[in-house]
């Protein structure tokens, strides 16, 4: 399970379920606080990942946008020189620019979405953290009151608990809409898109030289 949905699971789990099943509830619900701090570390960890990927990617995309304007003027040149076949390679490079700009460009716009999203599910964490803080004591207080005794069996860790709690959540519809939104191409269709993209830049890339001489006043 991903960052964003391990956040997703905890806070729509129902903590008062999960206490209630707990046999020694004032040791685990410390644990449960420790592994809910840790994910949100994560999670704060993440996010800054992000938003340092989006200013790579928004750098990607100011460059490339330069890069196309470059292979447009040297076609230009090229149209000038009386060199089509330099002008065609000018143009032909000029659109493979164009297309891995829009391409990053999306994947830009891909990553911003993510970085939101899982910086709401942060905030909805803290915000359900700070209240099992504040009701640390009282639980603990209970449970020393109406502890029997008895002998605890071997038990797995609070965090076991609200995975199972959160197994009847369906916690996948939301991992899955993110993959949607964020996997939606695979690494094979995303370069046949770009291939597709190559061949049209290619196909049309006669009409480009023709209206750059027209623009130009050569043709």
């Amino acid at each position: 399970m991903g960052i964003l949905g391990r956040l997703s699971s905890l806070i729509k789990s129902n903590v008062n379920d999960v206490i209630d099943s707990m046999q020694d509830p004032a040791k685990e619900i410390d644990q449960m606080v420790r592994d809910m701090e840790e994910s949100a570390r994560q999670a704060r960890t993440e996010v800054a990942q992000c938003l340092a990927g989006e200013k790579r990617l928004q750098k990607r995309v100011a460059d490339l946008e330069g890069e196309a304007a470059d292979w447009a003027k040297r076609a230009e040149t090229a149209v000038r020189a009386g060199d089509d076949g330099l002008a065609k390679e000018g143009l032909l490079r000029k659109a493979e620019k164009e297309a891995e700009r829009a391409e990053t460009q999306k994947a830009l716009q891909e990553q911003g979405v993510y970085a939101d999203q899982l910086t709401q599910a942060l905030k909805a964490l803290d915000a359900r953290l700070a209240d099992i803080k504040l009701r640390q004591g009282t639980l603990r207080a209970k449970a020393r009151s109406n502890k029997k005794g008895s002998p605890l069996s071997a038990k797995t860790s609070a965090f076991d608990d609200f995975d199972r709690m959160a197994g009847k959540i369906d916690t996948v519809e939301a991992e899955a809409g993110l993959d949607e939104q964020l996997g939606g191409r695979t690494a094979e269709s995303a370069a046949a898109e770009r291939k597709l993209n190559e061949m049209a830049a290619q196909s049309s890339v006669d009409d480009a030289l023709a209206e750059l001489k027209k623009k130009l006043g050569g043709g």
